[in-house]
């Protein structure tokens, strides 16, 4: 995959940006993210043909603004919908198990430190996101902060495999994720939070 689409990845589902998730996402869009995930977890989370007619809308909008779609943690949606790739955590489906349909797929696969590192099989995966690099309130599995020190190590061990670095990534803090390895960042409220979405997305870039 082209590692430039890590830049400015951004991540949401249809309760972190208001009343109006797809008006944030196509301002996004537009703006400058250049990678997105649908990531659809918690109370009141939308689910069947609700969530199957949301991630459609959201394609749509991907393929307008030629941004790649990635689904988090369900394959069968991902293929369904017809997403260009898969995001999976530690705990999620084995990569082995992906049907054919990801052969020629984005898969990304989150990676906090070397023991994880050293349970994943990393064979087919396109890129890794690792973190929380910083404290965050968006997730409620994130975990303790790795700190970009982490980032630094996890680049040392992974070679040129892109990363994204993901978790309490503000626009104060950004650039250190990119001067100590990252490709790019990952984030769900730094945009999906802000009042002025056009602001927030430049001011990643």
């Amino acid at each position: 995959m082209d590692r430039g689409a890590l830049r400015l990845y951004f991540i949401c589902g249809s309760r972190n940006a208001g009343d109006r998730p797809l008006h944030v996402i196509e301002e996004s869009l537009k703006h400058g993210v250049t990678m997105f995930q649908l990531r659809e977890k918690g109370a009141n989370a939308l689910a069947g043909e609700e969530l199957f007619n949301f991630a459609l809308d959201i394609k749509k909008l991907c393929r307008k603004y030629d941004v790649p779609f990635i689904i988090n943690d369900e394959p069968d949606l991902a293929e369904k919908v017809g997403a260009d790739g898969i995001h999976l955590g530690q705990d999620d489906m084995d990569i082995a198990l992906l049907p054919p349909y990801f052969d020629d797929k984005i898969i990304g696969l989150s990676v906090r430190d070397r023991s994880e590192l050293g349970q994943s099989d990393i064979s087919k995966v396109d890129y890794i996101g690792t973190g929380p690099v910083f404290a965050t309130g968006s997730k409620d599995d994130a975990g303790e902060a790795i700190g970009v020190e982490g980032l630094e190590n996890m680049r040392r061990m992974i070679g040129t495999l892109p990363m994204v670095a993901i978790g309490g990534i503000t626009r104060e803090n950004y650039r250190e994720c990119l001067d100590y390895g990252a490709d790019g960042v990952s984030l769900i409220s730094g945009i999906a939070a802000a009042k002025d979405t056009k602001r927030a997305v430049e001011g990643f870039l």
